[in-house]
């Protein structure tokens, strides 16, 4: 089991955490017992996708581990080239700092999304890493969930059954994360 103490960031209904015994490494957790699905549902994400976007993804281990804090979701802690853990997108775009080539990376990885119908539920800014890898910037993203079960049961998840629709909700979540990154790089001008 593993001992889990030291906080990196922290979502709505999740954690990542550093992983004990291997400083290249994060744990996320689910903060309520009845979100585990997430963690489940990240790690099939995964699995399914990984061949396809392997360029902006971390390693994933293939199962769920024990934890102090419940099941836990393992994979590589990214970091830059100087050892520190790198910073996200949003960090980037609070400062106006988005650069083209960051831009181009983000939009090769909406094309291979969009044409390979991956359905994915959160693809914000708060979801990407900005990599400095031997001296070069690289796009990560960060969480594979897939679908939004949080909307009501009477609601019917369409788009798990009707890949038009699915495209449609991923070309709209998309155009909202390059208008968010146009309109931070507007501001900073």
């Amino acid at each position: 089991m593993l001992k889990l103490t030291h906080i990196i960031n922290k979502g709505a209904r999740r954690l990542c955490l550093h992983h004990p015994d291997d400083e290249n490494k994060c744990v996320k957790v689910a903060m309520n017992y009845r979100h585990v699905w997430q963690l489940k549902n990240e790690l099939e994400g995964y699995k399914k996708t990984k061949h396809l976007l392997a360029d902006f993804l971390p390693e994933y281990e293939e199962e769920l581990v024990e934890t102090n804090l419940g099941p836990g979701l393992v994979c590589e802690l990214i970091r830059n080239d100087d050892g520190t853990v790198s910073p996200w997108l949003v960090d980037d775009m609070r400062k106006g700092a988005i650069s083209p080539d960051i831009v181009e990376q983000l939009q090769r990885y909406a094309d291979i999304v969009i044409q390979n119908n991956i359905p994915l539920y959160d693809p914000n800014p708060c979801n990407f890493l900005i990599q400095i890898k031997n001296g070069k910037k690289r796009v990560v993203f960060s969480d594979m969930k897939s679908y939004n079960d949080y909307k009501p049961w009477v609601y019917l998840h369409l788009e798990k059954v009707i890949p038009a629709l699915n495209r449609r909700i991923l070309k709209r979540r998309l155009a909202k994360l390059f208008q968010k990154i146009e309109n931070a790089t507007s501001c900073a001008k």
